[in-house]
């Protein structure tokens, strides 16, 4: 097919492979970049960061973003040397205030007393809500509400960017400086310290508990019975695991977007998880993390043993909120707003408004407004047109990059120190989240990739496109996939190692593989295309490579 990727402006632009790999649909096109552009530009601000923001824009659907300097040129042309050197300066007494009250604390306690609760509060009103139930006019009024939620939602996923990812950055790069190791190999030292990572998420807790009180429940969880069946029994027997699959059933299994699943879609994750869940120890791994912790420190210089332990405690403080901002946040809201389209797709579909039920993701902002108001003139062709098009952008791909090649990261020579501290961390932060390999590295026995989480492990390739594939994952393989989500927390138990095409040491399959304890390389690029179902590798987690055997 003929597609035209123009740049969104001027400048070098990168796509976010790793958050949304398939691009976004209309909706979210529109709506979400500018939620994220809102608090970027928040967060630099209160650090005091030498950016100004992050664009972000759609192009056929693939998300690119930009860091925003704050002496790029603006209408008028470049700022005077007067004024840069003032905003420097400004800047950097707020970063070394940042650094020195330790405003990531600030952020932490108001996520958890206010807003963490709130949000949760909000996510279960609005999904205790029996859609079914509804008529027209009291379903758009639903819809209106969960796209209010969702732009809520959206902008506080990241205006705590900087205050999740600075502090645990910050500590990676001085400990790497004083062992002498590459930063990447280095996140050990937080396996158990994201639970919402792992398979033991907090929610879950009370629902093992009651499981582990009810041997006959267990049995019916371990049945061969159909996933969806033994769910509602379960529910039905075990309040307590009615109250967990209520409290995560309509978060996203991945990504950000309207397109994908739900948990209370797919009933097989939330049972795959249950029963992992039961057979997780849930101290091994900070177990773990404390003994690599503990073999870093011993190779620390005497003289820094003190700041290592300071800068490692408020590191695992706030570890935690790199996942929570999402799945709290947004990953629930987007989810909500799902479930309540879903609705609508089948009515329109029952009354041959629709020729499928989610086509009703094609429509964009102002048309979806227009629906809700019933003054659409869409029709199902064009719907199912559209359709069919998003899947063949889909197969097509996006380039990594668009406009010109980034420049060299401009020196930071001659910068107050706090400034240098902060942006070091910033940069890092942004490409362990984001990065990957710029392009796909090895030859026909080894694929390159980046460090995800160390160990070594052999097994057979189990590639996964879709959720489908997932739930077809059999003990011991090589999970290979594009990028990992929630959902794959219900088959983690049974995966000897993960290889991701997107991402980096930040990523969601790094962070889920060092929260079980197992070899993950990430950013590979093409890891999806070079690795074949069924083959025997080795993963090396160490140093990044997948040796096919």
């Amino acid at each position: 097919m003929e597609l035209t990727f123009e740049p969104p402006g001027p400048g070098p632009w990168q796509q976010d492979s790793a958050h949304v790999p398939n691009g976004f649909s209309p909706f979210m096109a529109d709506v979400y970049p500018p939620l994220g552009m809102k608090g970027f530009a928040e967060t630099f601000a209160r650090w005091g960061a030498l950016l100004d923001g992050l664009a972000w824009f759609s192009v056929n659907g693939f998300p690119y973003q930009q860091p925003q300097p704050f002496d790029r040129p603006g209408p008028d042309g470049p700022p005077t040397p007067e004024f840069i050197e003032a905003e420097i300066g400004r800047r950097a007494g707020l970063a070394a205030a940042a650094f020195e009250n330790k405003i990531w604390r600030d952020v932490l306690a108001q996520w958890d007393d206010d807003l963490k609760p709130a949000s949760i509060a909000r996510h279960r009103a609005l999904g205790d809500v029996e859609l079914a139930d509804l008529d027209d006019d009291p379903l758009r009024a639903h819809i209106e509400n969960c796209i209010d939620h969702l732009l809520a939602m959206g902008y506080q996923h990241h205006r705590f960017n900087v205050s999740a990812l600075v502090p645990v950055a910050d500590f990676v790069l001085h400990a790497a400086e004083w062992v002498g190791e590459p930063p990447t190999g280095l996140f050990g030292v937080f396996d158990g310290y994201s639970p919402v990572s792992g398979v033991l998420c907090p929610e879950i807790e009370p629902a093992l508990e009651a499981l582990r009180a009810d041997p006959a429940a267990i049995e019916l969880l371990r049945s061969g019975e159909d996933p969806a069946a033994k769910l509602t029994k379960l529910r039905s027997q075990v309040p307590a695991v009615d109250e967990f699959v209520r409290a995560v059933g309509f978060r996203l299994l991945e990504g950000f977007d309207v397109t994908s699943p739900t948990a209370i879609e797919r009933p097989e994750t939330i049972i795959g998880r249950l029963d992992a869940a039961l057979d997780t120890d849930p101290d091994l791994a900070k177990i773990r993390a404390d003994k690599v912790a503990s073999a870093m420190r011993d190779r620390v210089p005497e003289e820094h043993r003190q700041s290592f332990d300071s800068l490692l405690t408020e590191a695992r403080l706030m570890y935690r909120l790199r996942d929570e901002r999402g799945l709290y946040s947004d990953i629930s809201a987007i989810g909500l707003l799902r479930l309540a389209l879903l609705e609508v797709g089948r009515r329109l579909s029952a009354n041959g408004l629709l020729r499928e039920v989610e086509h009703i993701f094609e429509l964009d902002s102002t048309e979806l407004a227009e629906l809700l108001a019933g003054t659409t003139k869409l029709g199902p062709d064009e719907l199912a047109q559209r359709a069919e098009r998003r899947q063949e952008v889909i197969a097509h791909g996006a380039p990594r990059n668009l406009g010109p090649p980034p420049p060299q990261p401009a020196p930071m020579d001659g910068l107050p120190p706090a400034l240098v501290r902060l942006m070091t961390a910033i940069g890092f932060s942004i490409e362990g989240v984001l990065g990957q390999m710029e392009e796909a590295q090895g030859d026909d026995a080894t694929v390159i990739g980046i460090a995800g989480n160390g160990g070594v492990y052999e097994g057979k390739v189990h590639l996964v496109h879709s959720m489908d594939d997932l739930f077809s994952i059999e003990e011991g393989d090589v999970l290979v996939t594009p990028a990992t989500g929630e959902a794959f927390n219900a088959m983690i138990h049974l995966v000897g190692a993960i290889v991701t095409d997107h991402g980096s040491y930040a990523s969601h399959a790094a962070i889920v593989a060092r929260e079980s304890g197992f070899p993950a390389v990430v950013g590979c690029v093409d890891a999806t295309e070079r690795l074949s179902q069924g083959q025997q590798v080795r993963v090396d987690g160490t140093a990044g490579e997948i040796h096919i055997l």
